[in-house]
């Protein structure tokens, strides 16, 4: 089956979790049959998607076992009165030696017991973290869907690269009626620190800021417009390179560039 951007427009809408039914079936089929075009652009687009996840960071315990047992000792609950009470005699050196040896034992003992323990609420607490960052992904992906990417007016267009970054591609998905739209892109090129990409949307045949974002060191990208009420409707999307934070009109040079289909 030959290639056709309608299979890219497939790609990334499966890198973003949201394919389903004929659609996805004829995807799969497409991609049965071989062909490296959406295998490529399907791991990049898929790449991209995880770029919302967000870590929690992991919490450790106040160990407090070690002050318990001192005061366990102090009081004579830890341990049995070395000599019977009023004996006369002067300890022997043997016994102070022998008593200071099981407080160390039982030191050394809790020690490693708390080692114990420690590692195991730290392999505890990554497992949640995991799974905290595998299910905040999974909402956000949802969420994603829900606003942009299942409204009945969404419009999938192609943009391309242009100099300096003739091989940058992406898809843009836009709706008119949620005022946002998603971008996910590839081949984007590494950019120093305080610069950064923007996203624009053309109305009226005037360019509307719309967010800026970073692309991952494989030159991916995932990014959702925020709520752009003010305008009546997108006509044209770019994205250029722009100081860190953006900028209200464009500057920099045009790196991607498209027109709805």
């Amino acid at each position: 089956m030959a290639h056709n951007e309608t299979y890219e427009e497939l790609a990334a809408l499966q890198a973003l979790g949201v394919l389903t039914g004929d659609d996805a079936a004829e995807l799969a089929r497409h991609l049965s049959e071989g062909c490296p075009t959406c295998e490529a652009l399907l791991a990049d687009f898929r790449d991209a998607a995880t770029a919302l996840s967000v870590e929690a960071p992991p919490r450790r315990p106040r160990p407090e076992v070690r002050d318990r047992l001192v005061a366990s000792i102090r009081s004579g609950e830890g341990a049995r009165p070395l000599l019977p009470a009023g004996a006369p005699a002067p300890v022997a050196p043997w016994l102070f030696a022998a008593a200071a040896s099981i407080l160390l034992a039982l030191f050394v003992w809790d020690d490693a017991r708390l080692r114990r323990q420690r590692e195991e609420l730290r392999s505890q607490t990554a497992d949640l973290s995991s799974r905290l960052s595998t299910a905040e992904k999974n909402l956000a992906r949802r969420d994603l869907a829900a606003r942009v990417l299942e409204s009945e007016d969404v419009r999938v267009l192609s943009l391309g690269g242009k100099d300096p970054q003739p091989g940058a591609r992406a898809r843009m998905f836009w709706s008119d009626r949620a005022k946002r739209g998603v971008i996910v892109a590839g081949n984007l090129a590494p950019l120093p620190a305080d610069r950064q990409y923007e996203l624009w949307v053309f109305s009226g045949g005037k360019p509307v800021a719309a967010g800026v974002f970073d692309a991952d060191s494989s030159g991916r990208a995932l990014f959702e417009s925020p709520d752009l009420s003010a305008i009546a409707s997108a006509e044209n999307f770019a994205v250029t390179v722009e100081p860190r934070g953006g900028v209200p009109q464009p500057t920099g040079p045009i790196v991607l560039v498209g027109t709805p289909s």
